[in-house]
Parts: C-alpha cells; sequence; structure tokens
C-alpha cells in the first residue's frame, strides 16, 4: 500500500468519526443536563490527557503527517474550549487532508524526517516508517482514547459509531 492510501484518507474517515462522536457526546450531555465542557476535561486516568487534549493530538498527528512528509513547517494547536471548537479542529484538519497533494505525500515516503520531543527525545527514519510506525499508531491512540473518555462518561456508543465507514460496504 501507499503512504498516502494508508494515512490520508483513513485520517479522514475517522476524523469524520470523531465528530460524530462528540455530537452524539454534547447530545448526552444535554440530555442529562450537564454542561458539554465536562467531557471536554474527562480522562480515563489520573495521568492521561483529558478529551479536548485527545482530539487535539489526533489532528495534530493527522496534519503533521501531511506537514511532515510534503516538507511543510509542522504547526501547532491549543486544545478546544468546547465541543463545537473540537468539532472546527476537525473540519480544520479534514481541510488539511483535503488538500494534501498525493504525489507529495509518496515523494515523501523516502524522504528522512526528524522528530524532535520536547523531552530531548529525537527520532529519525524514513517518511514510510514516519507513516506507519509514527502517525497511523499515534493517530489511533489518540482518537480511541477520545472514544473510550465518551464511553466512559456515558456517552452511548459502540463499533458502529466508531467505524461508520464499513456501513459503506453493507450488502443489501
Amino acid at each position: 500500500m501507499s503512504v498516502y492510501s494508508v494515512t490520508i484518507p483513513c485520517f479522514a474517515q475517522m476524523l469524520r468519526a470523531l465528530s460524530s462522536l462528540l455530537s452524539k457526546g454534547e447530545a448526552t450531555a444535554l440530555e442529562h443536563g450537564y454542561d458539554p465542557r465536562i467531557l471536554l476535561e474527562s480522562r480515563l486516568a489520573p495521568d492521561m490527557h483529558n478529551l479536548a487534549q485527545q482530539v487535539q493530538y489526533a489532528c495534530t498527528q493527522a496534519q503533521e503527517a501531511v506537514q511532515r512528509l510534503t516538507q511543510q513547517p509542522v504547526k501547532s494547536f491549543t486544545p478546544p474550549e468546547t465541543l463545537a471548537a473540537a468539532k472546527v479542529l476537525i473540519e480544520r484538519t479534514l481541510a488539511v487532508l483535503d488538500s494534501a497533494d498525493r504525489t507529495q505525500i509518496e515523494e515523501g515516503a523516502e524522504r528522512e524526517i526528524a522528530i524532535e520531543l520536547p523531552n530531548g527525545m529525537a527520532f529519525d527514519m524514513t517518511g514510510n516508517e514516519y507513516a506507519v510506525n509514527w502517525a497511523t499508531p499515534q493517530f489511533y491512540f489518540h482518537l480511541i482514547t477520545a472514544y473510550n473518555i465518551l464511553r466512559h462518561n456515558g456517552v452511548p456508543l459502540g463499533k458502529a459509531d466508531y467505524v461508520q465507514h464499513m456501513f459503506a460496504y453493507l450488502r443489501p
């Protein structure tokens, strides 16, 4: 499979699902009479990032994949303060993915990519290694953690909500 195929369209379909999950979270909060921002502040464990940061990081990984593979400057984001702001961040990320040039992404597969983390850790890899071993696992980690935070807080979600795109393949 191509680097483009395993990143850009997959990230886009899962971000659309994440937006839907957030809508269900908001509806559940309103139905039960509490401020939906409580969901954004929720986390699975005290040492884990909250829902707002999980959304931020999922979007960061998707956008950074485009930026790093096409040699653009990497941008940073702040956590959304409302569910509406979280959905705007997702929409902006989808726009970046939609505008990604497939040829440039594929060319990036052979390029060397360096990742330097704030804690002093640094990683050197090819674009292909980055897409498969860094961007994709990081993206899905934050995406599924967001799903789990919502589910843990009583939002009625199931696997069908997570893999909504699969219903396009459903036999009549």
